[in-house]
């Protein structure tokens, strides 16, 4: 009664003053010029930390998880705090655009941060950078989240929490949240009562651990109010095994003020430029705002956009364009009690985290479990505030994070209808991560790693994305697999892996399965108000994910994928899985988001030789300058299809010339 009654009072008194946005005070800690001889202009870099309140009584806040437990301040409001970086550019290129970059476990580099040559640094954008995770440890560089603890002495807030750790390597501590990431502290009654399994593969039985075999240390930080929590084993953890902690934790943080962070330093920026608060920030008029976010952070936007937060507190749209790249089919436990934003679920490990969850498809499609209707966008849709949307994700992401539920029905039957204004790109022959385009050995997986160089494409899509809210310039048609014409498939039929996916080569393992997303119950409280009574030791049940059909070389279709050009002209298959090597343990299972990378033999006799069905260079390119010019035209049609913007064409030919030496 003392939050709602009269923090629903007080918001009436001071929503003049917040009319756009919470933002308190900007404090600027650092500030510097880039500039580079080579080019006609800079940027300037700013630091600082942002200050923000939150009124527990104002509708658009009463999605942020627990906020009437948040402490409140002699006015009424929640105080919390989020690390900025804002790159600012020159008034000779300054555009009217804003790019927001979710940054990756507190780390963001920009595009002018890159390099002033790089070609998106050019476009005049003004960047902004705020931190979103509380759970981060400090260290230089990185930007946090600094949200309080919610509960009181009197009213204190405790609950079970489940940490599964691994290890690619024999140890005997391991921290239960992962390295420079902070845990919460158990209770008295949590620390005794804590229990520990071990087991090697998801389907395995859980063996229990017995509780004198195993402590917890647990260290406090000065500059956070979460704490290092170190599982310390006797006898050590052994590579690959999946060891899951469970014990009654205490001083959960407000993790959802990480996404009204950002939403309100969007605001203030774009309507709201005139405040003092922003004066010292040398601004240009911004009109329009891009969101994009790679990996856990388009995860993090696609549950930004779904939870309500692309309303600003007047209702204006925050984000005009959304830019969720390779997160796959999943949300993120960003926005919930006790909340771990930094948790991936995948084949090996991480199931039955409250990540992966339906909704999955932007429209609104039916969880074929519980009858419910659900869409990414439909809270946005209902307020009006939809943004243009682009999904972009490699097929790595099919086979490892439920990327096809994205554009298909829950149960894996029937593609769903795009809405307009959503585009859809799977990037063929590449893994997760973007490489450089040269093959190195194999380290973590069975086979080399998948070098395919991404990047260029899905920054040259933020140009795109530019243009179409902008000047409303479509961007280019959606291009990803489909049920309906036989170019989304199952991985695997009765067992074996399905030939259409993936033709078996001599001398080389394949999967024996794939990640598929899971339907769990979490208690009463969850499907209202996130709040964990219990963590599930089994699924309820599985969602259907599928995976790209490939060609005669297990490549991936040039109809169904957008290929960079070392995949549309291959010296090799560029695998989008890769199976664990077996010195890191459960060698059965796929490795973590990772490809892989299988050359061709050089000439026809070879390729015999080996008893590899695939083509060999020799047959597929008759000299190095047939290739190179084949190269050199996959390469433009990128360019001309407006996948790709000119200025990256020289760092991909240099790859293809790099490539001579695998030509005899």
């Amino acid at each position: 009664m003392r939050v709602a009654g009269f923090a629903l009072f007080l918001s009436t008194l001071i929503l003049s003053h917040f009319a756009v946005a919470q933002l308190s005070r900007v404090e600027i800690t650092s500030r510097e010029t880039l500039s580079d001889p080579s080019v006609r202009f800079s940027y300037e870099r700013i630091e600082g930390v942002m200050h923000f309140t939150l009124a527990p009584g104002l509708r658009a806040n009463q999605a942020i998880v627990d906020l009437e437990h948040a402490p409140l301040n002699e006015s009424g409001l929640v105080e919390y705090a989020a690390d900025f970086r804002l790159l600012v550019p020159s008034e000779n290129i300054a555009s009217d655009t804003l790019i927001y970059h979710v940054n990756n476990r507190g780390r963001s580099t920009t595009h002018p941060e890159i390099s002033l040559q790089h070609p998106l640094a050019s476009q005049g954008f003004t960047y902004l950078v705020t931190g979103w995770i509380n759970e981060l440890s400090s260290a230089p560089g990185r930007l946090r989240l600094h949200a309080p603890v919610v509960g009181s002495e009197e009213g204190p807030i405790v609950g079970p929490v489940r940490y599964e750790v691994s290890t690619g390597r024999a140890t005997d501590s391991l921290a239960i949240a992962g390295p420079g990431h902070l845990a919460y502290p158990p209770t008295d009654a949590g620390l005794a009562a804590a229990t520990l399994t071990r087991r090697l593969y998801q389907s395995d039985p859980r063996d229990p651990v017995e509780r004198s075999q195993f402590d917890l240390s647990v260290t406090e930080r000065e500059d956070s109010n979460q704490v290092d929590v170190a599982l310390v084993l006797d006898g050590g953890f052994e590579p690959g095994y999946l060891y899951e902690l469970i014990y009654e934790a205490q001083d959960s943080v407000l993790a959802g003020a990480g996404m009204s962070a950002i939403r309100d330093a969007v605001a203030a920026i774009r309507h709201d430029q005139e405040s003092d608060l922003l004066q010292d920030l040398n601004l240009p008029q911004i009109r329009h705002t891009i969101a994009y976010g790679v990996s856990q952070s388009g995860r993090l936007l696609r549950q930004f956009v779904y939870d309500g937060f692309n309303a600003d507190l007047n209702g204006n749209r925050v984000f005009d364009g959304v830019i969720p790249i390779i997160s796959g089919g999943g949300f993120g436990m960003f926005n919930m009690r006790f909340a771990m934003p930094t948790r991936t679920n995948g084949h090996h490990s991480n199931h039955l985290y409250p990540n992966d969850l339906f909704p999955f498809t932007y429209g609104n499609s039916t969880d074929p479990h519980t009858g419910r209707q659900d869409g990414v966008l439909a809270k946005a849709r209902v307020a009006g505030v939809e943004p243009k949307l682009m999904h972009i994700q490699t097929v790595n992401e099919y086979w490892l994070r439920a990327g096809s539920l994205t554009h298909t029905t829950a149960d894996g039957r029937a593609d769903v209808l795009i809405p307009d204004n959503v585009r859809f790109y799977t990037i063929g022959g590449s893994q997760h991560g973007s490489g450089n385009g040269r093959p190195r050995e194999a380290s973590s997986g069975q086979l080399p790693p998948n070098p395919s160089m991404w990047s260029p494409i899905s920054d040259s899509l933020i140009v795109a994305m530019s243009r179409w809210i902008a000047d409303m310039q479509a961007p280019p048609a959606s291009r990803m697999p489909r049920i309906a014409d036989g170019t989304l498939l199952p991985s695997h039929l009765n067992g074996e892996i399905n030939p259409d996916v993936w033709r078996p080569i001599a001398g080389y393992r394949h999967p024996s399965s794939m990640y598929q997303p899971s339907l769990n119950d979490y208690g009463e409280r969850w499907s209202d108000g996130r709040v964990i009574d219990s963590h599930p030791q089994r699924a309820s049940g599985a969602y259907v994910a599928l995976v790209p059909a490939t060609d005669q070389h297990n490549n991936d279709l040039a109809s169904a994928t957008v290929l960079p050009p070392t995949a549309k002209v291959p010296l090799a298959t560029f695998v989008s899985w890769n199976l664990r090597a077996p010195e890191t343990g459960a060698e059965n299972s796929l490795a973590r988001l990772a490809g892989g990378y299988i050359p061709f033999a050089k000439t026809a006799d070879d390729a015999a030789d080996a008893g590899d069905p695939r083509s060999s260079l020799e047959a597929l390119y008759g000299s190095f300058s047939d290739y190179l010019a084949q190269y050199e035209a996959a390469t433009d049609a990128l360019i001309a299809d407006g996948f790709l913007l000119s200025g990256f064409k020289d760092a991909y030919m240099q790859i293809a010339r790099d490539n001579a030496a695998f030509f005899p």
